[in-house]
């Protein structure tokens, strides 16, 4: 089975809905990414996580624990879902390229969340990589991606 390689960014379905919405409260998440990986048997569903040059923290140093009250509701529901889907649930922190931390990349195995553990509402197996390093691995995960 072959694929196409990625054009252009989709992100006009995201635009209707914002749209359509008004301005309302979402209460759905949008998924970044969601494969078959033959590595494990299973799917796997990764979230990329942005840190913005602004903030204070870069991508080796933020984590959701930091602001899980702000999103709890993401974070649950893609622990939710992969547990329903018996999917591995990755979370990826980066900086967008030609920026202070962007060769920076941590790239997180989620492990638990709960949300009433307020020490650890978000329980990650952490690899901290460079730009050029995800790439690879992430390219590795890629190729696994056919059923």
């Amino acid at each position: 089975m072959t694929s196409k390689p990625l054009g252009i960014d989709d992100i006009s379905g995201f635009e209707f809905v914002k749209e359509i919405l008004h301005g309302d409260p979402t209460y759905a998440i949008n998924f970044d990414r969601i494969q078959w990986d033959n590595k494990y048997n299973q799917y796997v569903i990764v979230e990329f996580l942005l840190c913005e040059e602004a903030q204070s923290v870069s991508p080796f140093t933020s984590h959701p624990n930091r602001y899980f009250l702000k999103n709890k509701h993401k974070f649950i529901s893609l622990w939710e879902i992969s547990q329903q889907f018996n999917a591995r649930l990755y979370l990826v922190n980066y900086a967008k390229k030609g920026t202070k931390h962007e060769d920076e990349v941590l790239f997180m195995l989620v492990k638990n969340v709960d949300e009433n553990n307020t020490s650890n509402f978000v329980t990650t197996e952490d690899y901290k990589m460079t730009r050029n390093k995800f790439s690879q691995q992430f390219r590795a995960m890629n190729k696994r991606g056919t059923k």
